[in-house]
């Protein structure tokens, strides 16, 4: 009997406890499916917008910054014009600017003359220093006026004085003649040493576009992109035509490497986000799905030759619609895609941002979402007021549930499987929650020594993958050697540590003839084949320091040791006999040319490369195949 009546009374409290839960469920829901109608109808339109204003607040500092790049540039262009004009007004007249050009300049090949190279490498000429300095004066039908002389003089003295100021907004600052020639001030390439000794620069679009007869009204003008063989960069050029008394003097001239700007343009403000860089024709210059490689491999992308869904649809967006004000956002222009097109002044350039839809629609639910959820905190106001009727039927074992819950979100899980139900008077549910309760702490417990043991081993494994990505990080993946980055930080330790050693640089004779003549593939397999040369029995690290150049810091301070050394290299370069048949000088295969100074504590990294330079230069121009140490 008495246990049909404990049944009985189950019964009763079950019962109880369910008819609760119902009401409180029809209240909770009814109160939350009307906060929730109520709160996304206010809110979900303006969220949405404000999404899309928060997007375009991304975006602005990045086009604001690049325009105000070309902006400058442009000032500076001005401020370039009125330098030269200066002095080129204060040299009329000057016999000894006809002296300086003609004890500075110096013929290379026949009709072509260079600006010697110290002038790039540092030279204290007549009082005034000048470095970085480069010029080409190449083939041309009239003979060099003194006129000419002093223009030439005045553009260098000019770029001497002010190129220094912008070398870290541009590329580099130039002066380009109609008479076919270049002075150019670049820390980064001597490029009138470089240029071929045809080239002609009127014959191509950047100069052709300055002349009188191609620009009547004298505007300055930006290029479009355009890949310049003798810096072996991606740039554009910014050109202001300078004239006096209807003569076209010079050009001042900026370039602009577009590496790190198109990054920066089509760097991804937000995860899911596209950025295209189109010219004014649509086409496609830069992407922030492409690499730059795949960009360069052709300098712009067209509707014929890439055959990309949605650009395809942003050029036809850009084609078809004139646009007056800008930026301008489209919703429908490319499907479940929100773009958003401005413009960039001065190269006259699109930047086109894609967005998903889906993802705007996403985050403007975050804010009704958020509401809602606080419209259900209001719904825990029903709650407490069932708390009277609880309270009066299962109040003690509600207490329980509660401790048990309380452990639970302490990560207490020991304590609440100590935790001693047998004292408790529960039943039913309440009983079912207790012990629901000790099994999910059981469960945690597992879980959590698992995870640590999983955690424990994947910190080893990822350890031992970031030692082999440091050393892969570190090697030259075509020859093996070292990469330049290694160099730098050897060099920099070498220095620092003070051991007796010596930089070697080195550098393979003519090697561009070989890769014209030969192919790149040719060219990279000698390269292996003359790294193994130096590579071979040492027990030092050697370094592809860039290109065709190689280095090594030799850890002796025996000059002798050092010239064995060096001569051994040189002859086991000789020895490959990797054929030459284009080489200039002999013997016709490919041999290098190599310089060495010390290391001393009391220098730079910078001092002794330049040291080392000097010493493979000397070798360079006693004949090459040799070497020379400081």
């Amino acid at each position: 009997m008495e246990r049909r009546h404990q049944h009985r009374r189950l019964q009763r409290h079950e019962r109880l406890t369910t008819a609760l839960l119902v009401k409180i469920s029809l209240w909770a829901i009814s109160i939350v499916i009307i906060a929730s109608a109520v709160t996304f109808t206010a809110t979900y339109q303006n969220a949405r917008q404000r999404v899309i204003d928060l997007m375009q607040q991304d975006l602005a500092p990045t086009l604001e910054r690049n325009q105000v790049l070309f902006e400058r540039i442009e000032r500076h262009a001005e401020v370039l014009s009125e330098e030269f004009l200066e002095r080129y007004q204060l040299m009329q007249n000057q016999p000894e600017r006809m002296v300086q050009f003609d004890r500075w300049y110096q013929e290379t090949s026949p009709g072509v003359l260079r600006l010697k190279p110290e002038f790039d490498q540092g030279t204290l000429q007549s009082g005034e220093y000048f470095q970085h300095l480069s010029a080409f004066l190449g083939p041309r039908t009239q003979p060099i006026t003194d006129e000419l002389k002093t223009r030439v003089i005045a553009a260098q003295h000019t770029l001497d004085a002010v190129g220094p100021a912008w070398q870290n907004v541009v590329g580099n600052t130039h002066f380009s003649m109609p008479e076919n020639i270049i002075v150019m001030y670049s820390k980064e390439s001597p490029w009138g040493l470089l240029a071929d000794k045809d080239l002609v620069i009127t014959d191509f679009s950047v100069v052709e576009s300055t002349l009188q007869s191609k620009n009547p009204e004298r505007r300055p003008n930006w290029t479009g992109l355009y890949y310049d063989i003798s810096a072996d960069v991606w740039t554009i050029t910014y050109q202001r035509p300078v004239d006096r008394n209807g003569q076209h003097l010079v050009n001042a001239s900026f370039d602009v490497a577009l590496g790190r700007l198109l990054e920066d343009l089509t760097a991804k403000k937000r995860s899911s986000s596209e950025h295209l860089v189109l010219n004014a024709k649509g086409d496609l210059i830069a992407a922030s799905n492409l690499s730059q490689q795949a960009m360069q491999s052709r300098s712009t992308l067209t509707k014929d030759t890439y055959q990309e869904p949605i650009y395809q649809a942003v050029s036809e967006v850009i084609n078809a619609n004139s646009f007056t004000q800008l930026p301008v956002v489209i919703e429908r222009g490319v499907e479940e895609q929100l773009l958003i097109i401005d413009q960039i002044e001065g190269p006259d350039w699109w930047h086109v941002t894609l967005y998903p839809l889906a993802d705007i629609r996403a985050e403007a639910m975050v804010l009704p979402v958020r509401l809602i959820f606080a419209g259900v905190g209001l719904v825990l106001l029903i709650l407490l007021m069932t708390y009277w009727l609880i309270r009066r039927e299962i109040t003690k074992p509600l207490q329980e549930v509660a401790t048990m819950a309380s452990m639970i979100g302490r990560s207490d899980y020991q304590q609440a499987l100590q935790h001693r139900s047998a004292d408790i008077n529960a039943r039913g549910e309440v009983k079912q929650a207790l012990d629901g309760f000790k099994t999910m702490a059981s469960r945690f417990i597992k879980a959590q020594n698992e995870l640590e043991r999983k955690v424990e081993m994947r910190t080893a494994e990822l350890a031992e993958a970031n030692k082999k990505l440091d050393a892969l990080a570190h090697l030259d993946g075509l020859t093996g050697l070292f990469n330049r980055r290694a160099f730098d930080q050897d060099l920099a330790a070498a220095i620092r540590i003070g051991e007796p050693a010596y930089l070697m640089m080195a550098d393979i004779d003519e090697f561009k003839p070989y890769n014209d003549n030969y192919g790149h593939e040719a060219g990279d397999q000698a390269l292996k084949k003359i790294a193994g040369c130096l590579s071979k029995n040492v027990d030092f690290r050697v370094y592809r320091y860039g290109g065709e150049e190689l280095a090594a810091i030799i850890p002796t301070s025996d000059i002798n040791e050092v010239r064995e050394l060096l001569e051994a290299w040189r002859t086991c370069v000789v020895n490959q006999a990797i054929e030459h048949e284009f080489k200039a000088t002999e013997p016709h295969v490919l041999t290098v040319s190599m310089g060495a100074a010390p290391l001393t504590t009391d220098c730079s990294a910078e001092d002794v490369i330049r040291q080392a330079d000097r010493q493979l230069y000397r070798a360079k121009r006693a004949g090459k195949n040799c070497f020379f140490i400081d």
